[in-house]
């Protein structure tokens, strides 16, 4: 007789936690498609977060895609992380302009439990349509060049392979590390240089590359144009892996960051056809508008994030931005770091703003700047104005390069901050403006070391690079050639030379050459790590010899200078050429008369 009972109470039991699952949550965090999303890529997978297990209610049999055109579509469904996050892949696009419906039901009660609904674009661009305003975009940038990969090689074929030229303006005692570089647009390399103008590693590339640099995990990353992506390289300097964005989106090039966990954040800028005669007056009704999209994936290569500028921005929150134009970058992301609690921080240059997203939710925490700013700035009057490289640092405040293309007068400068999300205050506590001031319209970098030294890129500058102390000091400085530029040049705890090469980069190759450019004479400087026969010649631009400096000479260990005149030669590019022991060194000048 206490047989049926047992059933019974186990039955009821079993019961009551259905529904005290099904009342209790899981409960609907963030979705992507936000709900009520317009302008969607018609190739997007659907992302769902809940605050737990969705599994303990949820069977795939309970969820159903359908389109307003489409009707059922049918999907595949991945958890990437665990039960609480759900991510549908739609088997074939959704139609232009139709609504998509995502449903849910609880799996005991059979009542829904949570309802998705987004619009696909209406009037999606072609690829070419999308390539051609990015391209117009980066151009304004990065300049003219940007893009035109003939023009980037044309020229050096037939030359010797040259390390990138630089001038050493200051060298009084910098933090310990390599400094990291791509160079555009001509000649294009990605290097690790140490402080004298050695380099570890001096890369030729097909293309102009840019942010170069270590990541967290140890990887050194970059990014090329020819293939619009970003490559990784282990500790041999060779390509191991590729990062770049999902769901149909095109890879921006201004951001890339490696976390432990092996996901990756980066960004797309989203191309979309906007009537803004709608939005603003004198607005044009086929305007082709640029958006945000930052996404986190993971190694299987899920978005297991993505945050889309079109739903939490407005397009009119540009800052002096003209709207009436037919091509408009109105958010123009160029910076991300992750905060101390996890979430992400967002420089916005085309916003003046930083703004503070929730990691799990995607819903805005704070907004610094611009016109939107909920904060009150604390020492710091002229604020920030289309700023680059949000960084946390290891005291708790915050750096970033302001590039001031809206102060009065116009001067970028290396700032400090210390930010109170409590209070909404946003303190100035550090700043370094170069004397005589620079301004850089564009590009640009500030980090603090861990030395409490300051790295600062320049842009869009002479000045390539300035190392600071905290008095303001500067510790060194370096500049490329004139009209050759970095996007990003940063300083990492690195000092690994190429697998096979001897151990030569500090103690046997070329230093610089000082001055240069240079008018009449010039000094060429060199290092021998052990007794070696020596050659030292010097080119023209068509690959002539025009002056033989060393000649089969045997020479013991030391730094060597050479004195150099340019007698009889005309002004122009010209080549030194270091050979020892079927090692090969190469340099340039350049001879203004």
């Amino acid at each position: 007789m206490k047989k049926p009972v047992t059933i019974f109470l186990l039955l009821f039991a079993i019961s009551v936690f259905a529904d005290a699952v099904s009342m209790a949550g899981p409960k609907v965090v963030y979705t992507s498609p936000r709900q009520g999303a317009e302008l969607v890529n018609s190739g997007e997978n659907i992302l769902i977060r809940f605050d737990s297990d969705a599994r303990l209610i949820l069977d795939e049999s309970d969820i159903t895609v359908r389109g307003s055109l489409s009707g059922v579509i049918p999907w595949t469904v991945v958890f990437p992380e665990d039960g609480n996050l759900l991510l549908l892949d739609p088997s074939k696009d959704f139609r232009r302009g139709e609504v998509v419906t995502v449903t849910m039901s609880d799996k005991f009660s059979r009542e829904t439990l949570h309802t998705l609904e987004f619009t696909a674009d209406e009037n999606p661009l072609t690829d070419e349509e999308k390539k051609k305003t990015l391209m117009e975009i980066r151009k304004a940038e990065f300049g003219d060049g940007f893009g035109n990969e003939e023009h980037h090689t044309r020229g050096y074929s037939y030359l010797p392979a040259t390390e990138p030229l630089v001038t050493v303006h200051v060298n009084s005692n910098p933090a310990p590390g390599t400094i990291f570089f791509g160079n555009f647009p001509l000649n294009p390399y990605i290097a690790a240089m140490k402080p004298s103008g050695q380099y570890l590693f001096a890369g030729q590339m097909s293309s102009p590359c840019y942010d170069f640099r270590l990541q967290e995990t140890g990887l050194l990353t970059f990014f090329r144009n020819q293939e619009q992506m970003y490559f990784g390289m282990d500790s041999a300097y060779n390509i191991t892996d590729s990062f770049y964005t999902v769901n149909g989106y095109e890879t921006d090039l201004h951001e890339l960051l490696v976390l432990p966990n092996g996901n990756y954040i980066i960004m797309s800028y989203d191309v979309k056809e906007i009537d803004m005669s709608k939005i603003v007056p004198g607005g044009q009704k086929n305007a082709l508008v640029t958006g945000l999209v930052i996404q986190e994936i993971d190694p299987a290569r899920n978005a297991v994030f993505q945050w889309r500028s079109w739903d939490h921005f407005e397009i009119t929150d540009a800052d002096s931005v003209n709207l009436s134009l037919g091509v408009i970058d109105y958010c123009h992301g160029n910076a991300i770091e992750t905060d101390y609690d996890g979430n992400l921080l967002l420089s916005s240059r085309n916003m003046s703003e930083v703004t503070k997203i929730n990691r799990i939710t995607g819903e805005k925490i704070w907004r610094l700047g611009g016109k939107n700013n909920q904060f009150t700035f604390l020492n710091d009057t002229m604020k920030f104005s289309y700023q680059h490289a949000i960084r946390r640092t290891a005291a708790g405040t915050y750096t970033l390069f302001d590039n001031g293309n809206f102060h009065n007068p116009k001067v970028s400068r290396a700032v400090e901050y210390s930010i109170n999300e409590t209070t909404r205050t946003c303190t100035r506590v550090w700043e370094y403006r170069n004397d005589p001031p620079i301004y850089s319209f564009a590009m640009g970098y500030v980090e603090r070391l861990p030395n409490g030294n300051t790295s600062i890129s320049w842009g869009f500058s002479n000045i390539t690079y300035t190392e600071v102390t905290p008095s303001g000091e500067k510790a060194y400085e370096f500049s490329l050639e004139n009209l050759i530029y970095s996007y990003r040049v940063v300083k990492e705890d690195w000092n690994v030379k190429p697998v096979g090469v001897a151990e030569s980069a500090e103690e046997f190759g070329l230093i610089y050459n000082y001055p240069n450019p240079f008018n009449g004479n010039t000094v060429i400087r060199y290092s021998l790590k052990s007794r070696s026969v020596v050659n030292l010649k010097v080119y023209d631009m068509l690959g002539r010899e025009v002056r033989e400096l060393v000649s089969n000479e045997t020479m013991t260990p030391g730094n060597y200078r050479v004195p150099f005149s340019s007698n009889d030669l005309t002004s122009g590019l010209y080549f030194y050429v270091l050979e020892s022991e079927g090692i090969t060194h190469t340099g340039k000048m350049i001879l203004l008369k």
